[in-house]
């Protein structure tokens, strides 16, 4: 069920109307029976979708390890018992993830290897149906795993609060990552909540609407140029290529961005906030910077259970960067069975190490050269290199075929066609002169929209509660009336699918 549906839509409003209508003190379990519908029940076949037994499978598993490891000492001769609570958890929820992820991806890399020692490959099984969301709810259960180990957090007692937690519908299928301590106390104080709270209301609306707006009058209006042109991309010179590559940046981040302040605006509608997963990631003045800013919940997760079990930075240069390395090659692996995934995480924790190697020097540089680091110049040079090495990573994330990946960079570089910009080319690319002009003014506004987050370090939907009441209203009704008008739903207006929905 997309949140871009009409399905949704009235599954959401039936939620919350009954929410709002229900006594407080069972809120709580109205939205784990909404949560289990939403993932279970598949609307293409108005029949619960199978693949659903294995989300219980992860709560079960889970859960129990967690109470279990509680109860033992962290110390004396019984805590080798919490190590092994721990690996069967984790082997548990990771076994799911390898078998519906990556058994495929493994098996066809280890018959290229038979191949070509003269052997008979292997049958490669095709009909594995990947349950979705499993990275993210796999994510959720194992952090909770290992909040629980480490003694960060007591083990959830009540499996009804810790099943809500690990599938609650706005995070299950896209996230943001959640963390136990930050959701499980929201939902068991949700009695608590006021029904009626203007500036929640008004703030939930408020997200929803703007992810709405940055999915279907932007990420999916820029598909149709990304989509056209790099499946013809023998037909296009370099600035083409290199818009269109530009196209695909701003498509990722509207697409997963709208997801996620989407997910925000339902919780908050509902008394609880989630995390916010994205804060103007394409304004980075570094590498760095970006992933600081870019899907915040998953960097923040692979920091604390991935990076800092390795080390993090309490070690030797050398082995700061060999774990800077390995966490983004685990990033990439995350992001899916293929070898353009990991070569995208690769590049990226390269380009980390070679920013982190290369700082004394820069320092030396500006020092010696009297830079003016704080000038509009000095910090547009770094954001321009940062969005140009960000850009050509994404080409690898976009294109599954390494070779056609690095074919279509090549001709980004090789095939110089600049009269495009001058005889209309760019309205030939998949949009005519007014779907391009009507994303033109988009960018222009999610441009506005960003800075202001930069700057204010608030969600969207905080930064309108800061302005009067009648400005607030008329911005939704104009936000309201822009997706209506100039959203892009596509033939019978089915809902286009989510990026990360894949992942």
């Amino acid at each position: 069920m997309l949140f871009n549906s009409i399905e949704f839509a009235l599954f959401f409003v039936v939620v919350m109307a009954v929410f709002y209508i229900l006594p407080s003190r069972i809120r709580a379990w109205w939205i784990l029976a909404a949560s289990l519908f939403f993932y279970c029940y598949d609307t293409s076949t108005h029949a619960f979708n199978e693949q659903s037994v294995f989300l219980f499978i992860a709560i079960g598993v889970s859960y129990i390890s967690a109470v279990i490891m509680d109860l033992i000492p962290s110390k004396g001769r019984l805590k080798v018992l919490r190590v092994i609570l721990l690996l069967e958890g984790i082997l548990a929820d990771f076994g799911m993830l390898f078998y519906f992820k990556y058994t495929k991806f493994v098996m066809e890399i280890v018959n290229d290897s038979i191949v070509s020692e003269g052997g008979v490959p292997l049958a490669v099984p095709q009909n594995i149906l990947m349950p979705i969301g499993i990275s993210f709810f796999i994510f959720t259960s194992t952090g909770y795993l290992f909040d629980v180990y480490r003694k960060k957090i007591p083990a959830e007692r009540n499996p009804f609060y810790y099943a809500l937690f690990t599938c609650f519908f706005p995070c299950i299928m896209s996230g943001p990552i959640e963390r136990a301590d930050h959701l499980i106390p929201q939902l068991k104080d949700l009695h608590k909540t006021s029904v009626i709270n203007v500036d929640r209301i008004s703030n939930g609306i408020t997200l929803i609407l703007w992810g709405l707006f940055s999915k279907l009058v932007i990420a999916d209006r820029i598909a149709m140029i990304v989509d056209n042109v790099y499946g013809h991309y023998y037909l296009y010179g370099s600035v083409e290529l290199i818009f269109t590559s530009i196209c695909y940046s701003l498509q990722i981040y509207c697409d997963f961005m709208s997801y996620s302040t989407i997910a925000m605006g339902c919780s908050k509608l509902m008394g609880i906030d989630v995390y916010d997963n994205f804060n103007a990631p394409y304004l980075s003045l570094s590498v760095k910077e970006f992933w600081r800013r870019w899907h915040i919940s998953l960097s923040s997760w692979l920091r604390d259970y991935v990076y800092i079990p390795l080390g993090g930075s309490r070690c030797s240069k050398i082995r700061k960067h060999l774990n800077v390395i390995i966490t983004f090659l685990v990033s990439g692996i995350w992001h899916g069975a293929g070898m353009n995934f990991i070569v995208w995480g690769g590049i990226h924790g390269v380009l980390q190490v070679i920013d982190d190697m290369t700082l004394p020097l820069r320092e030396k540089i500006n020092k010696l050269t009297h830079a003016k680091t704080e000038s509009f110049g000095y910090k547009f040079g770094k954001w321009f290199i940062t969005f140009v090495l960000v850009d050509l990573a994404w080409v690898f994330f976009r294109v599954t075929d390494m070779n056609l990946a690095l074919e279509i960079i090549r001709r980004m570089f090789t095939r110089p066609d600049l009269w495009v910009l001058f005889n209309d080319g760019l309205y030939n690319l998949g949009l005519d002169r007014k779907e391009f002009n009507i994303l033109f003014i988009s960018l222009l506004v999610l441009f506005f929209v960003d800075m202001s987050k930069k700057k204010n370090e608030k969600t969207v939907g905080d930064m309108m509660l800061m302005q009067p009441w009648w400005f607030r209203w008329l911005s939704l009704i104009v936000l309201f009336f822009a997706v209506l008008t100039f959203g892009i739903y596509g033939p019978a207006f089915d809902a286009a699918d989510f990026i990360y929905l894949r992942f």
